[in-house]
């Protein structure tokens, strides 16, 4: 009879914890699908998103905090929603793949002569060079490994300063990265690789910007409410970024199923886990936008609470959920150390992640404006296995999503642990 009754109860824990991961796949394909143009700025992916999420929020049960799911807001940002090409010759690069056009870039059409420049002599052969020259002139410059700060800084002055003048191709044989930007140069700034630049020296760019001055988003926000009507005035409260990319003109998504498709499912199930186990206090669930072009979304929040932040009690933000070979980090671990401890025993009393690594405060992420505030935070983010971050590589068939049912039972533990 008791090994019968152990059979029933690891059926059931392995059918809770299929759940979990199988319930967070079937999102992030959705959330990190074409068919939401990479949650950006391009062919309205950021709305398309956050209305399935409040979909979402109505399905598992999330009430809303005011009349609306969502909070809106508005911010400036540049986007490239019609062409981004370039051609040596007959070929045309692949967008993403073969190169990419920073996030503040200009527009640039036409024909270009490339002129190669250093770091030593740029504005003299640049001065030169625009002189003597009656067609368009593209520059090119090999930068080294910024070193520092100081370096980082002095080599984005340098590209703004060249990118005001003509287009500049920067070599980079390592990885692309993209991100957000807020403001526009006049002309492109184009990372690419060095082997399309050793038998050409002209290009044609048929590259188009469009600064938008006022984007409108929103954040979208739930709650379940606490067993105990007398405790339903104080909140845990989940966050996590819904917003990525975006495209890079219309060949080129950025699916972000990482980041943080993988986040938005984990608080999609913890949203369901509790509205089918009611909890000791209530849980708010916010879905920022505007995180990858600066914390904007929880920045808005912050300065405009719905749910007072003197209401909530413990905050935790969830980021790149899909991986945790190497276990999670956990932000401002030494800034609340007693929570921090209480984290790590759940972990071991359970054996669930392999381990729970240590890190101070950072302003990397949602929970940064909430910690400042006043509000005790932590943010965590999977270790190990895959390491596509800002690239058209963080698509769903890469996410093994290794620890997802481990970190939901970790994160339900803490939660209960209040």
């Amino acid at each position: 009879m008791k090994k019968i009754l152990l059979l029933i109860l690891i059926l059931c824990v392995s059918q809770f914890s299929f759940s979990q991961k199988e319930l967070a796949k079937k999102l992030i394909d959705t959330l990190a699908s074409d068919a939401f143009y990479g949650r950006g700025y391009v062919n309205n992916g950021n709305k398309i998103a956050a209305d399935y999420i409040a979909k979402k929020f109505k399905e598992y049960g999330g009430q809303m905090v005011t009349d609306s799911y969502f909070q809106e807001y508005s911010y400036p940002v540049n986007t490239f929603p019609n062409k981004v090409e370039i051609k040596f010759g007959n070929k045309t690069l692949k967008t993403g793949l073969d190169f990419i056009v920073a996030p503040n870039s200009g527009s640039a059409n036409g024909k270009y002569r490339l002129v190669k420049v250093t770091l030593e002599n740029y504005k003299k052969e640049i001065t030169r060079e625009l002189i003597n020259s009656d067609i368009q002139l593209a520059y090119l410059v090999n930068l080294p490994k910024a070193n520092g700060r100081d370096e980082y800084f002095a080599q984005m002055d340098l590209k703004a300063t060249i990118a005001q003048i003509a287009p500049l191709f920067v070599i980079n044989d390592n990885k692309f990265t993209w991100s957000v930007a807020q403001e526009a140069l006049t002309f492109p700034v184009i990372e690419i690789k060095s082997e399309f630049l050793l038998t050409h020296t002209s290009v044609s760019l048929n590259i188009e910007n469009k600064l938008i001055d006022k984007f409108n988003t929103q954040n979208v926000m739930g709650y379940i409410p606490a067993k105990k009507w007398y405790k339903r005035k104080k909140f845990f409260v989940f966050t996590a970024h819904y917003d990525h990319l975006g495209m890079m003109g219309q060949t080129a998504t950025f699916n972000g199923a990482n980041d943080n498709a993988s986040g938005i499912a984990m608080m999609l199930t913890l949203m369901k886990h509790f509205s089918e186990n009611k909890p000791e206090y209530s849980v708010l669930f916010i879905a920022f936008g505007g995180e990858e072009a600066g914390l904007l979304g929880s920045k808005y929040y912050v300065e405009n609470p719905v749910v007072p932040l003197k209401k909530m009690k413990f905050l935790y933000n969830v980021d790149m959920m899909g991986t945790g070979s190497e276990g999670i980090q956990v932000v401002n671990s030494t800034e609340h150390p007693k929570e921090f401890e209480r984290l790590k025993k759940i972990n071991e009393k359970y054996d669930l992640v392999k381990q729970i690594k240590p890190r101070g405060k950072a302003a990397n992420s949602d929970h940064y404006w909430f910690e400042e505030a006043g509000v005790p935070s932590f943010f965590s983010y999977t270790l190990g296995g895959v390491t596509y971050y800002h690239d058209i590589q963080d698509r769903p068939e890469t996410l093994p999503l290794t620890e997802f049912n481990d970190l939901h039972k970790l994160i339900v533990e803490f939660v209960n642990s209040f």
